[in-house]
């Protein structure tokens, strides 16, 4: 089973992990090139196949390259011209291309290429991430999942970690997760009741008495609070509290709240 690693974690030790190098960068070592031909070398390291549709990126990726194990033998503007020519062996070989331009359309290439070469190794360049995005491509079998501006060191030994059989995913995808689990969270307990045509809202089976403890709830008051405005004990308010999340699904008395706020009528007047 391949390690799946994080651009923030310890194995990516000693690397700069600075985003903010920008376009700028390839543009720096970049040359424009008005050919749209491939070109190909000889190369004795890892074989390595660039598919970038944007020239200047394409030359400044070339050039970053060309002094590590992964200088290109094949570079192209789309993933068909770069397959092309390209006569492959038993040695497994990287391929580096864009996923901006359209990102479907390189997910299904991608699995393509699995398909037919299992050996070979994928690392997508975007200009964003997006979650949804990046769990596609990981689905169809994406090695590496980086954005453009990422640093050069940080390029480099994501392929030194993609060429040893590991799966790079960028440290994003941890803070994109803990937002997607707090939405869907907040959804499941909005989502809890529904309001009915006649424009009444369904209260999940609650009773009076629990529908006025859900008020106090979304008030924020306290066990005690409660206890003592309806002149009844502690013990009995964590009852109808208990009673309140399970009917109305809900973790804790703050979801309950947020159910409360949502679902019970404005002019719903407390009573015991």
């Amino acid at each position: 089973m391949r390690k799946t690693y994080d651009l923030d974690g310890s194995s990516l030790s000693g690397v700069p992990l600075t985003r903010d190098v920008g376009h700028s960068r390839y543009l720096e070592l970049a040359r424009a090139s008005d050919s749209p031909q491939i070109s190909y070398m000889n190369s004795q390291t890892t074989p390595t196949l660039l598919v970038e549709p944007n020239t200047l990126l394409r030359e400044g990726l070339k050039r970053i390259l060309a002094e590590t194990a992964y200088s290109p033998v094949a570079l192209a503007a789309n993933f068909d011209e770069a397959l092309a020519g390209w006569e492959t062996s038993a040695t497994p070989f990287l391929l580096i291309m864009d996923g901006a331009r359209d990102h479907d359309e390189a997910c299904g290439q991608v699995r393509q290429l699995k398909d037919q070469y299992a050996s070979a190794r994928v690392l997508m360049l975007v200009d964003h991430y997006d979650l949804k995005q990046i769990i596609t491509a990981f689905q169809a079998g994406v090695d590496a999942y980086l954005i453009k501006s990422v640093s050069c060191e940080v390029l480099v030994k994501t392929l030194d970690l993609v060429m040893l059989g590991e799966v790079v995913f960028p440290s994003v995808v941890l803070e994109l997760l803990r937002e997607h689990a707090l939405r869907a969270d907040g959804e499941t307990v909005m989502q809890s009741a529904e309001k009915v045509p006649d424009g009444t809202f369904q209260t999940k089976g609650l009773s009076v008495r629990e529908t006025v403890i859900l008020r106090c709830l979304m008030e924020g008051d306290s066990n005690k609070l409660i206890a003592r405005k309806f002149d009844i004990t502690e013990a009995t308010v964590k009852v109808h509290v208990k009673a309140i999340l399970r009917k109305i699904h809900a973790k804790n008395r703050t979801q309950a709240a947020i159910w409360a706020s949502s679902h019970l009528p404005a002019d719903e007047h407390a009573s015991t």
